[in-house]
């Protein structure tokens, strides 16, 4: 009865999310990785790809970051010749600052998702809109397994919150701490597996 539950649930959430329209719009300009300008019935719209975060460009008192030219490039080759169309999310169009939040799409190919996939963008920026976040946590983990681009750099990505380390110190102490995570663990399954070998040892004794 549980599993028919979790099916019926999880195929409404499906739906529902399937249900959303997606409104075809008009590239104008890419104005960074994760933020482009579209043209919406004539009028111009600044909008932010949901759940994803590329590095900095064009932030005030903020040197250019690794990929971020890179990315805004791939985000303006994929989307300024095809059918272009965003999508908001279930739980809400804009963020806490009034900003449009969308997934967007070129043809049936969430560039969102292929951002993350290419590894130039992090998952990140994660508010009530989750629609698609496991579909994308799905993309990160394969771009971090294959090192592709900001994965590529040793602590560059800041995995204990938003955003990505710029300088060396701040890259070397986020590699220590994963460091650090990954000792304590095998410490921890050193552990645990020596326990469980002197139980299994006592039980045949």
């Amino acid at each position: 009865m549980l599993k028919i539950l979790l099916l019926f649930f999880t195929l409404n959430l499906a739906i529902s999310h399937n249900e959303i329209p997606k409104i075809p719009v008009t590239y104008n300009r890419a104005i960074d990785g994760d933020t482009i300008s579209v043209k919406v019935n004539n009028r111009t719209k600044t909008v932010r790809l949901l759940l994803i975060d590329t590095p900095e460009s064009k932030k005030p008192n903020t040197p250019v970051q690794p990929y971020a030219i890179e990315a805004a490039r791939y985000t303006e080759s994929l989307v300024k010749t095809c059918d272009l169309s965003i999508q908001y999310d279930s739980k809400g169009k804009t963020d806490k600052y009034g900003r449009d939040l969308v997934y967007l799409y070129c043809g049936n190919t969430m560039v969102n998702e292929q951002l993350v996939r290419q590894g130039y963008a992090r998952v990140g920026y994660i508010y009530q809109q989750k629609d698609h976040l496991d579909r994308l946590l799905q993309a990160e983990r394969i771009a971090k397994a294959e090192n592709l681009k900001i994965w590529s750099i040793d602590g560059f990505v800041n995995r204990d919150g938003e955003g990505f380390n710029t300088t060396k110190e701040a890259q070397q102490k986020e590699s220590d701490i994963v460091e650090m995570i990954r000792e304590s663990l095998h410490r921890i399954l050193d552990a645990a597996i020596d326990g469980l070998i002197k139980g299994i040892k006592s039980v045949f004794s």
